[in-house]
């Protein structure tokens, strides 16, 4: 079973906890800018409450999932509210210009089960929004228990012909809320930012949940 570690922490702190990961026997990792969520409403209208972030992925056999984050941990000893890690099935994992079969490598499994189908504590829910709109779904998140969440900016793949498709505009520009929330509470989450006027509209966004193991915060 392959594992995709991920660490959420401030800007500029990247290539040092991607450096923690290697010495730990991760073989590389991808880091990507972020922005943390305004922590109020205020902050949120006046532009002053999101925090430049970084993302690192990693993806590493299993036997290595608890070393890399313990790494991480390490790394953030002693730094005041540092940011966050967590760990995830990365199924079919592979890489391009390998023909190796992960089926073969028994990458979709473990000891012959697969370990996510138990039941997890806590949940990944991941909202992919028009451009603008990811603070408010993180607003609407906090009323049902989410404490904060993780901006990346992205855009739509709609070609500029497909921009009124079926009479449904399409945005190219987009944002990815990511916010990590205790798996008795992801449904109510959901049903929160599903709420929002703001994203009733065809196209507005989309929103999916993914189990995750071995959640940390780090630093104190």
């Amino acid at each position: 079973m392959t594992r995709l570690v991920v660490c959420i922490a401030p800007h500029g702190s990247g290539e040092k906890l991607a450096a923690a990961a290697t010495a730990a026997g991760a073989g590389g990792g991808t880091l990507l800018r972020a922005q943390g969520t305004a922590s109020t409403s205020v902050l949120q209208l006046l532009g002053l409450g999101g925090s430049s972030r970084e993302m690192l992925l990693c993806a590493v056999p299993d036997s290595l999932e608890k070393p890399v984050i313990d790494a991480l941990r390490h790394f953030a000893e002693g730094r005041r509210r540092f940011g966050v890690a967590f760990s995830t099935a990365a199924h079919g994992f592979f890489r391009f210009g390998n023909n190796d079969n992960p089926q073969e490598r028994g990458e979709r499994q473990s000891n012959g089960k697969d370990d996510t189908m138990k039941e997890p504590e806590n949940e990944l829910v991941c909202f992919i929004v028009n451009k603008g709109y990811a603070e408010d779904a993180m607003a609407a998140a906090r009323t049902a228990g989410a404490g904060g969440g993780t901006i990346l900016p992205a855009r739509g793949t709609a070609k500029p012909g497909d921009e009124t498709f079926l009479g449904v505009p399409l945005v190219p520009e987009k944002e990815m809320l990511l916010v990590v929330v205790p798996a008795e509470r992801a449904e109510d989450v959901c049903a929160k930012v599903r709420a929002l006027p703001c994203l009733s509209s065809p196209g507005s966004g989309i929103a999916f949940r993914v189990p995750v193991r071995m959640f940390a915060t780090l630093g104190a």
